[in-house]
This record gives structure tokens, sequence and C-alpha cells, in this order.
């Protein structure tokens, strides 16, 4: 019999609370006489708590006892109004002693006016109201600043750092959108190309954690002087088939890396997933390497078209706007997160790292390291100056933005 009685207590108290008191309710009733007393000593619960779960089996059986509901609710453990109460009912005055304080310690946006911040913390803000006599705990503290208003927020990269034409802008976006919407109709390829920041090579200090055995040691300092060398992971990003194609450069950044790094990608996958393509859709940033006013980065596009044997169609995005080309988030975010916390002593190891990203909707890296070198500064011919718009068409709307390239000319 105490064996049943320990086996009792113990599955009641890993019951939750509506439960424990129905319970509690249905062994009370099993007893003809004295079973409310009794099972609260024995459970050490109060008396008005199993009344309470008797009136909750009642009301549950004479609704609908084929398919009873719970009387607390389907996300409720504790009745309505059940728990403990808030500190501004305990504490009425408790919310103009806060706003008091927060005014002290906050400050206003001088053109937004429903901005304000503050040098407060819940702690902080939690000690400043016990020296003013309330009792409140850092949660509790917590909470007032959250109902105020004041969370605890990370800054948002929005502003743009130049100016562009905000109908210009518009208009390009869905241009864009027009042309990758137009491109896979027709069952060409849609690439979004761009070049991720530089990465040293070497044992520097990396942002994030990785599982290990043990402590991993690295420089106190991350100077260029420590790396054994410098990488250019140049990025180019399948928009419907979410594959990543990186081209690890080991020299710098130049128009000419760019496409021979799109050659090789087109060589090693795209002629292989788009056999019957017919053109090319390549969106870029405005500046860098593929800059719009780049006439050497024309030039090679030129040749790049001749290397593929296909015309290529370009849409940049507009100035300030490179966040939104679609390879930013949709693939150098993952890069990063594989990144974190990991020491790259080799660019094998890199290469190797990046090619492990994949995600659940289904993506794919393949990285090649480049060890051509390539110089800086490089002109175009004077001779393409002449011909150039033989083999380049741009677009009547936004033409600086939009063009197509064919080596075979128009």
């Amino acid at each position: 019999m105490c064996l049943i009685d320990d086996l009792k207590r113990t599955f009641f108290r890993t019951l939750p609370e509506d439960h424990r008191r129905r319970f509690a309710a249905i062994e009370a009733i099993s007893y003809e006489h004295g079973g409310i007393v009794y099972i609260s000593d024995f459970f050490n619960i109060s008396r008005p708590t199993i009344m309470f779960g008797k009136e909750e089996l009642e009301a549950m059986f004479f609704n609908n006892p084929e398919n009873p509901k719970r009387p607390s609710g389907k996300k409720r453990i504790r009745r309505i109004g059940g728990g403990r109460k808030k500190i501004e009912d305990s504490q009425p005055t408790i919310v103009a002693a806060s706003k008091k304080i927060m005014e002290v310690h906050s400050a206003g946006s001088p053109t937004k006016p429903e901005v304000k911040w503050t040098d407060l913390n819940p702690g902080t803000f939690a000690e400043a109201l016990q020296e003013n006599d309330y009792s409140v705990s850092r949660n509790s503290a917590a909470r007032l600043l959250k109902d105020s208003g004041f969370k605890k927020r990370k800054l948002e990269k929005q502003l743009i750092t130049g100016t562009v034409d905000p109908i210009e802008r518009n208009i390009q976006f869905h241009k864009i959108a027009q042309y990758r919407e137009k491109f896979h109709e027709l069952g060409n390829p849609v690439f979004s190309v761009d070049t991720k920041k530089k990465e040293f090579i070497g044992h520097l200090s990396r942002n994030g954690k990785a599982y290990c055995t043990g402590p991993q040691p690295v420089y106190d300092h991350d100077f260029p002087h420590l790396a054994e060398c410098k990488v250019i992971p140049h990025g180019i990003y399948d928009y419907y088939n979410t594959f990543g194609f990186i081209t690890l450069g080991l020299s710098c950044e130049t128009s000419d890396f760019v496409c021979d790094s799109l050659a090789r990608c087109w060589n090693w996958y795209g002629k292989y997933h788009y056999p019957n393509a017919t053109e090319i859709l390549l969106t870029f940033d405005s500046g860098g390497a593929n800059g719009i006013r780049r006439l050497k980065f024309k030039e090679d596009l030129i040749e790049l078209s001749r290397r593929i044997g296909l015309p290529i169609r370009v849409a940049h995005y507009p100035p300030y706007t490179s966040k939104w080309n679609p390879i930013e988030h949709k693939l150098f975010s993952f890069l990063e997160k594989s990144m974190q916390g990991k020491i790259f002593d080799s660019v094998e190891s890199l290469r190797t790292t990046l090619e492990k990203t994949t995600t659940k909707s289904g993506l794919r890296v393949k990285a090649y390291i480049h060890d051509k070198i390539y110089k800086l500064k490089q002109k175009c011919s004077e001779k393409f100056k002449d011909i150039k718009d033989h083999f380049i068409q741009h677009d009547k709307v936004l033409e600086m933005w939009n063009y197509r390239v064919s080596s075979a000319g128009f």
C-alpha cells in the first residue's frame, strides 16, 4: 500500500497545474466520506483547489463527455485569473514612478518624436525603482521597459551612403524582376554575381563559435601581415536552382578575373544544366571591377560572350542598393555561417568549408581555387572605344544599367 501511495505522489508531481487539481478531485471523489480532507493532506494541496478541480470535471462531463475540452483552454495550464498578480496591481504607483525615472534617463530624436533612447537596462532600472522604495525584480523591470516601448534593438543598415533617384531605382528593380521571369520562362539561366569580402588565410580570429574538444589559439590581432595570403571569393548564384559557384582568387579583383570566373562556372556547370540556353542574364552591382562606367569590363564581357558562345543580358542594381542583390542573402550569408569560429590555415581548407555549405532549401556550393595573376589599372584598347556600340546594345530606358552584349555584334 505504501508503494502505491508513493507512486501516486510521484505521478502527481509530474502533472501540470490543471491536471493536478483534476487528478486530485478524482481521487477525492473515490472516497465516500472525507475524501477532500484526506487528499488535501495526501497531496499537500488546498481544499479549494480540489473543489475547483471537481467543478472543472463536472463541466467537462456535462458539456460534452465524448469530446471534452480543457476548461483552461488549449494552450493554458493555469486557469484564467490564476498565478501571481502583476506588480502594477500590488504597487499601483510604480507606473508613474517608472515614467519619472525614464524621463531623466531618456533622450529623443530631433527629427522623429516617436523614437527615444535610454541608458537604462533592466538591472539599473530595477535598482532605480528600489531606491524609490519599490519592490521589483529585474524581470519585472524589463517588462516595464518593454511596455514603455524600450527594447534592445540592433542597428539597421537602411541609410544609403549616396543619392539615387528613387523613381529610377524602383523602375530598375521592376525591370530586373521582369527579366528574371522572362529568362526563366524561356529556360535561360539567371545568375546573380558579386564578390564577397576578402578573406585572410592564417591563424587569425574569426567571429562565431565552432564545436571542438579544446581551445583553438589564434593571434591576438588581425593584422594583414600575420596572414599567409589573401583570398578573393568571387560568387555566382543560380537564382532558380539554388546553386553557388565560388572562385577563390589569389591575385586581385579585376574585370578579367570576374569574366574568367563566369567562364569557368559556365563550362563546369552552366552548359550542362542549360543545354538549350539562347542567352544569359547576369545581375551585378554598380561598382567595383564590374562598375557601370568601366569600359574594360564591357570589353571583357564581349570576350566572355565569345568564349561561351551566347549573348549576355546585363542588369545592374542601382548605386547603393547592392545588398538587394540575391547572392548576398541567398549565398554569402550562409557561407559566412559555415566559416564562423574556424581557422583556415590553407586555401584548400577554406575551399573545403565553403563546399560543405548547405541549407534545407537545397543550396549546393562548388568552390575552385584560381591562382592566375592579374594586373590592376588595366584599360580598354583604343580600338574598342570606336567599335563598342557594334557589340553592346543599351536599353532605351535606364541605358546605363541595362544592356546586351554579343560577340557576334548587332
